[in-house]
């Protein structure tokens, strides 16, 4: 390749590198934001729509949420495996296998409950594990033995990494929150199943409302009937209407920031705005090399 050639090349490179510095910086800054200016609310005061929540992390009723390498149990995991893969002189970590839960969970703070969605979330665990083995799949864990960076130096050829929010840690979301109400039904369709229930036990039906005893319900016995069947549907239309909705929190729809982390709010904020001066930082020098480039060749 000719000088100018690598020139043009270079440039494009460091303005490449500039951009991508900016961009990142703009998107930890924007969280930051999103983070210190969204007030902490509680789960059963609410308000519907972009909401901020800080509790403990816990597990909805069923399964466990196990993590795949190190089998913790948790409410949210991510793991990768790499390979290290050489060519030539050089020494890279190649990703062969990776996964992460999707699986919902509970955030409970001292007022109520909401279950948390986490597709789509930009997550930051509680807790961190990188160890290294001579196996596709770990064959420990990271606490054994020689499985942590003295496996590296020893040879390991595979790094096992796992990400993950544990039980009852700390738990702190941003996002979309939504009650889910009971759905409703019309209430002649109500009347019509309790009647309908009643009739799969007809010695029962005759004894409530054969008033005359001849062994069958005429019109009027129905009339009566139905009247007692309307006062129960209106009675448990008015038990679900009294009953708490069910709290979910998911990926905001018009692309507001939605955060899930293991951590306390004030941390992950100090992260998020000392990350996103380290990238502007960053963004400065590329653009200081940017501007010397152009001015070795007489440009500006």
């Amino acid at each position: 390749m000719s000088p100018d050639g690598e020139f043009w090349l270079v440039l494009a490179g460091c303005g490449a590198v500039g951009i991508g510095l900016f961009v990142t910086a703009v998107r930890h800054w924007r969280r930051a934001q999103a983070m210190t200016g969204t007030p902490t609310s509680r789960i059963r005061s609410a308000a519907q729509g972009y909401v901020e929540l800080e509790g403990r992390a816990a597990l909805l009723d069923g399964p466990a949420i196990i993590c795949p390498l190190t089998a913790h149990r948790c409410v949210w995991w991510h793991y990768r495996i790499q390979k290290k893969v050489k060519s030539g002189r050089n020494t890279r970590w190649r990703t062969i296998d990776s996964g992460t839960s999707d699986d919902l969970f509970a955030l409970d703070d001292t007022t109520g409950r909401c279950v948390i969605d986490p597709v789509g979330a930009k997550v930051t665990p509680g807790r961190r594990y990188t160890w290294y083995g001579s196996t596709p799949r770990p064959a420990r864990g990271p606490n054994a033995g020689a499985g942590g960076w003295l496996g590296m130096l020893t040879g390991g050829r595979y790094k096992y990494e796992e990400r993950l929010i544990e039980v009852d840690s700390p738990c702190y979301v941003i996002g979309a929150f939504r009650t889910q109400r009971h759905a409703g039904s019309e209430r002649d369709d109500d009347i019509r199943a309790i009647i309908t229930d009643w009739k799969q036990d007809q010695a029962q039906l005759l004894a409530r409302f054969d008033v005359n005893n001849d062994g069958h319900i005429d019109e009027r016995e129905w009339q009566a009937a139905r009247r007692v069947a309307a006062m129960q549907a209106d009675r448990q239309r008015r038990d679900r209407a009294a009953e708490p909705g069910l709290n979910v929190m998911a990926r905001p729809d018009d692309g507001q920031p939605f955060l899930l982390a293991g951590v306390e709010q004030a941390g992950l904020v100090r992260r998020y705005q000392w990350q996103a001066m380290g990238y502007a930082a960053g963004f400065l020098v590329a653009v200081g090399v940017f501007a010397w480039l152009l001015e070795t060749r007489g440009i500006i």
